[in-house]
């Protein structure tokens, strides 16, 4: 009778280390899917989609946006136009946005950030009769990564307004 008891016991356990890493393996290596994430321009701000796989079902995920700017704010006149001795400036600095994306069913989270250039009254002050503007930029390096689960991808491309 003991050893049946036994036999009985290990078989259970035996199941239910099986069941538990069957459950633990079902969520698969979380990652982004290459082929559903990139960026794209909408206006000077830089628009970052993204697709992650292979996480838990109904997880909460902290997904970060991160890429270099490189941008030009001048002093524009009245009649739109730059002054021939312009006061301008350059700014190069990283910009990053996070936000909190929940997982379906399937274990995806699919989303997108914007990231924005700081408002040019911000970087640049004009004299009377002229707006600070921004004029120019170039985003690179961009980037989105997930702080729960540790999955990133490098976006490739540089991005121009």
């Amino acid at each position: 009778m003991t050893i049946r008891r036994t036999l009985a016991v290990l078989a259970t356990t035996a199941a239910l280390v099986l069941v538990g890493a069957g459950a633990a393996s079902a969520a698969g290596s979380p990652h982004f899917i290459k082929n559903a994430t990139g960026a794209s321009l909408s206006g000077t701000s830089l628009v970052v989609h993204f697709k992650e796989a292979g996480l838990p079902s109904g997880a909460t995920e902290t997904i970060t946006a991160t890429a270099q700017l490189d941008a030009t704010y001048s002093c524009v006149n009245n009649g739109g136009h730059v002054p021939s001795d312009p006061k301008k400036t350059t700014i190069s600095s990283e910009v990053s946005e996070s936000g909190e994306f929940t997982a379906g069913k399937n274990g995806n989270v699919t989303g997108s950030l914007t990231l924005s250039a700081p408002a040019a009254a911000e970087v640049l002050s004009c004299p009377g009769g002229q707006t600070s503007t921004l004029v120019s930029g170039m985003w690179s390096n961009v980037s989105v990564s997930d702080e729960d689960s540790g999955a990133f991808l490098a976006i490739a491309g540089t991005f121009t307004f």
